[in-house]
């Protein structure tokens, strides 16, 4: 670009012209080249003028000096002098006043053109402006519709904590990109940061919709529900996720069902049944089948009572106090009757004393009687404690095992004959 005013090449960034002085405004090469081509034309006029005014000077100089030669008295000639003397010093006098004229000339036309400015130059002024206006305007339109322009100002205006303003231009940056989740999460986070929870919800039920930002936007979606303290909420979410890297992130808020062992059904031995919770949970339960939120606090098996059915319901209570989603298992333990006493010798005839011994099964009773008595608990006399002892005779001992349980085993009978 030129200056306005000598028309030289300005440097970039330079406020003044570094030839003429002067404030630096800058025209286009076009219009310098009007203005040299016009600055031209008026030379030329001031050229012709200025010759014309210098012979009209002339011709009246000269009709001067012949009556000035005729009135004049002679002087006699300069010794020092020659002839060429005198007419040298007139034509001195003549190119001076022709000078003088030559000066004056143009100094007027110069005052001349100061008061009178020419219209073409109001007309590039005015071009001029309109242009820059219209650029002005270009630009603007241009980076209000650039969604790089808007996240760029975002960054800026959160870095300088202008958060009203970060939050329009993301909003729209979304106008001109709604698909974006790079923008939705970063006005998500300033709703945080704001502390619009709301909005900031809102936008990330979206997200976790979401692939490139699934797991950043959970993030986030936890630390809004710890902030609010939906623990229930997060606990829930945490049972309902199977993604593995996004379950981890809500690990310490589920409370996983308790797992029985052994599972529910039909048993014919003695039960006892274990529980295990979560990690970081408690674990309550009941065994009559009411709420096991008000039941008992699980801390060893839970031994079962053999020919009942029997319904243990149970829930985990994560570290937060959410109890998680409840499980129960039915249980009958149907026992069966415990097998005859074991005995040695089990009958036969002898010729010397003998002594029968039973075989008791730890936690059970043998009952015994001789003859047809059957033998019962009730007796005390036929509990089995030591060997019994063969009486003389055709004898026959009737025996029954009575388990921990109080089950009884069918009565064995065994013949001995002795005969001393």
């Amino acid at each position: 670009m030129r200056c306005a005013n000598c028309g030289a090449e300005l440097k970039v960034g330079c406020v003044y012209c570094s030839v003429c002085g002067k404030e630096a405004q800058i025209v286009s090469d076009d219009s310098l080249l009007e203005d040299d081509f016009l600055k031209g034309l008026l030379k030329e006029k001031k050229q012709t003028l200025q010759k014309a005014k210098q012979g009209i000077s002339s011709k009246k100089k000269g009709g001067q000096g012949t009556s000035a030669k005729k009135n004049q008295v002679p002087k006699p000639p300069s010794p020092k002098k020659g002839k060429q003397g005198a007419p040298a010093s007139k034509k001195g006098r003549q190119g001076a006043s022709q000078k003088k004229n030559a000066k004056q000339a143009p100094a007027g036309k110069k005052a001349k053109g100061k008061r009178k400015k020419p219209v073409w130059a109001f007309v590039m002024v005015g071009i001029l402006i309109l242009l820059l206006g219209g650029i002005a305007l270009l630009v603007h339109d241009r980076q209000e519709n650039s969604y790089e322009y808007q996240m760029k100002k975002a960054a800026e205006y959160q870095e300088q904590k202008e958060y009203g303003k970060a939050e329009q231009c993301l909003k729209r940056a979304l106008e001109l990109d709604s698909t974006s989740e790079e923008a939705k999460m970063r006005l998500a986070k300033l709703y945080v940061l704001q502390g619009q929870d709301a909005d900031a919800l809102k936008l990330l039920q979206e997200l976790i919709q979401g692939t490139k930002s699934r797991k950043e936007a959970y993030g986030l979606l936890i630390q809004v529900y710890v902030k609010q303290e939906e623990y229930g909420i997060l606990e829930e979410m945490g049972r309902e996720i199977t993604d593995k890297e996004i379950s981890g992130l809500l690990s310490e808020y589920r409370a996983d069902p308790p797992v029985f062992k052994p599972e529910g059904g039909n048993y014919k031995e003695e039960l006892s049944v274990e529980l295990t919770g979560g990690e970081g949970c408690e674990v309550y339960y009941t065994t009559n089948g009411s709420d096991p939120k008000k039941g008992k606090k699980y801390q060893q098996p839970i031994p079962l009572e053999p020919g009942k059915s029997t319904r243990i319901r149970a829930v985990s209570r994560n570290k937060f106090g959410v109890y998680g989603e409840e499980t129960e298992e039915r249980y009958l333990i149907e026992l069966q009757k415990p097998d005859t006493p074991y005995v040695t010798p089990s009958g036969g005839s002898f010729y010397s004393p003998q002594a029968v011994t039973v075989k008791v099964p730890e936690g059970c009773q043998v009952y015994y009687t001789w003859d047809t008595i059957p033998p019962s608990e009730e007796s005390p006399l036929s509990l089995y404690t030591e060997p019994i002892s063969i009486p003389e005779g055709n004898n026959v001992l009737s025996l029954v095992l009575v388990d921990k349980y109080g089950m009884y085993s069918e009565v064995l009978k065994c013949n001995y004959i002795y005969i001393p």
